[in-house]
């Protein structure tokens, strides 16, 4: 059924429906802050806003790309400076090692890859490793277990407090670690012949000045048996040292003519004379000079270290000094029965160089080395592209796309851009060690020279951050500014359309009862 409205409703009603949609457009306006919702409501001025807001937005896209770059430059600056501290330690090392130098000591070292956890190879139950010193004191470790290791036997050796001490230390080829027998007090010292040579043979390549062959088989006993007449152990001594050459070798028994005599420097730089009236034996001229006391030992070694011998007869200085004989005569001259070469003097060989040191320290700087690598490698860059690897990085400082501007890596490795070949390794010598701190002092400039480098891109681009922010505020301010509507002007015009609206309403209200008011006079 329809509804019949008059004129004066109808009008009203219009009104309230224009009210209706001023308002909303107005609340609309108050609410955002804006006065151009889109193109229909002014073409030129939202183009215009458009443009600028699509800039900034550009803009907003480049610097979240260059903040990535800029985190990627700061990673890498840390890198370097970590790497910087690192060399830095290494030239620290190379010092050490230059003013340690190497310490002269009696020592026996084995060119042997042989550690602490290296089990002793060959050895039987009851099987022993011997060592005593030339003023007496022995040590002597039982095996009692199939399992030992080298460490044990050297933890045993050094809580005997006998002088000497077992270490192990970097060996001059990489990847390998050397077991040394070291004499700290400057005592001579022997491997006794009781060792068992399954034992020894595991250290290998000993060595000693007094000049006697190293031969395991034939120098030590053969497990638990008895050692044989020739197997008189292994001496480490740097003293002055004469041995006989006869023909035959010699024994205990081996006669000393009448008339014998001999006159010779003692360890404490005095003469000493043994003359001998009557015939005796060579068991007595041994016994003879070690009553002296004089820092002289006479022994009988198997001087070749072939089987069975044969046993020389061999004088030396404990003490360290050279061995002198100043006059000979019958069995102690040439041509004698001891295969001596009368008045002669066997000279003393330089203390050896202990660079177990100097040694650890290279292993430390060995690595340093590969720490230096390691960083390098793993650069903790934010987006994967890692500088100290060769790896370039381009970044897009504005928004017109234009060449981005290229960040040329560089590939770091210690040996290659660092220059670090010489390793620590091989610093028994002393050219090597100064190389290797030129070669780290270079590495030095070269990081510096890095880190300047990087420091100019990360400069340049931070400054184009900031401009771009500076541009991008700038363009949304403007962009926002051409479609803002007047807040205070449209809040105003909010009030006014409440008070229309709240007129209007009374009026229609107005209308509809003057209405009903006709309807029921009609009525009536």
């Amino acid at each position: 059924m329809p509804i019949l409205i008059n004129d004066t409703v109808s009008t009203n009603v219009s009104i309230l429906q224009r009210l209706s949609e001023s308002f909303q457009t107005t609340q609309k306006r108050v609410a955002s802050g804006k006065r151009i919702f889109g193109s229909a409501d002014d073409p030129s001025l939202y183009k215009s806003s458009e443009n600028l807001l699509g800039r900034s937005r550009q803009l907003s896209d480049i610097n979240n790309n260059i903040s990535v770059t800029l985190a990627t430059l700061e990673a890498t600056d840390n890198t370097l400076k970590n790497m910087v501290e690192l060399v830095e330690s290494a030239l620290t090392l190379v010092r050490r090692a230059q003013s340690e130098g190497g310490v002269g000591q009696r020592s026996s070292t084995t060119t042997a890859n042989v550690d602490s956890t290296t089990v002793v190879t060959g050895i039987t139950i009851g099987s022993r490793f011997s060592i005593t010193t030339d003023d007496g004191k022995n040590f002597t470790y039982t095996f009692n277990s199939l399992t030992t290791t080298w460490g044990d036997v050297a933890n045993a050796l050094n809580a005997s407090n006998i002088g000497i001490i077992a270490e192990f230390i970097p060996s001059t080829v990489a990847g390998q670690t050397n077991l040394r027998f070291n004499s700290y007090q400057n005592k001579d010292f022997t491997f006794d012949a009781i060792s068992d040579q399954n034992a020894m043979d595991d250290l290998t390549g000993m060595t000693t000045p007094t000049g006697q062959v190293l031969n395991f088989n034939n120098l030590f006993a053969n497990g638990v048996a008895a050692p044989a007449a020739g197997e008189t152990g292994f001496t480490v001594a740097y003293g002055g040292h004469i041995t006989g050459l006869a023909g035959g070798g010699v024994t205990p028994a081996t006669p000393i003519a009448a008339g014998s005599t001999l006159t010779f420097v003692d360890g404490n730089g005095n003469f000493r004379s043994l003359s001998y009236g009557a015939a005796t034996t060579l068991s007595q001229v041994i016994t003879d000079v070690t009553a002296l006391g004089a820092g002289i030992k006479a022994e009988l070694v198997n001087q070749s270290g072939g089987a069975g011998g044969p046993l020389q007869f061999r004088m030396r200085n404990i003490r360290g000094g050279d061995m002198a004989f100043v006059s000979a005569t019958g069995a102690f001259a040439l041509g004698g029965a001891l295969g001596l070469n009368g008045a002669q003097t066997g000279f003393a060989a330089s203390l050896s160089s202990n660079n177990a040191l100097r040694l650890a320290y290279g292993q430390q700087y060995d690595a340093i080395i590969t720490n230096l690598d390691l960083m390098a490698q793993r650069n903790p860059v934010p987006n994967g592209r890692n500088l100290l690897q060769g790896q370039n990085l381009n970044v897009m400082m504005d928004e017109f796309a234009g060449n981005p501007l290229t960040i040329s890596g560089v590939m770091i490795t210690a040996a290659g851009a660092l220059t670090m070949t010489q390793p620590g390794a091989s610093w028994s010598n002393e050219l090597n060690i100064e190389t290797s701190g030129d070669q780290a002092t270079t590495a030095l400039v070269n990081l510096r020279g890095f880190m300047a480098q990087f420091a100019t891109f990360t400069n340049y681009i931070r400054e184009r951050y900031d401009l771009n922010r500076s541009y991008l505020g700038d363009l949304k301010t403007q962009g926002d500014g051409l479609v803002a509507a007047d807040v205070s002007e449209e809040s105003a015009a909010l009030v006014a359309l409440q008070t229309r609206q709240q007129f209007a309403v009374q009026a229609l209200s107005i209308g509809n009862q003057n209405d009903q008011s006709l309807l029921r006079l009609l009525g009536s």
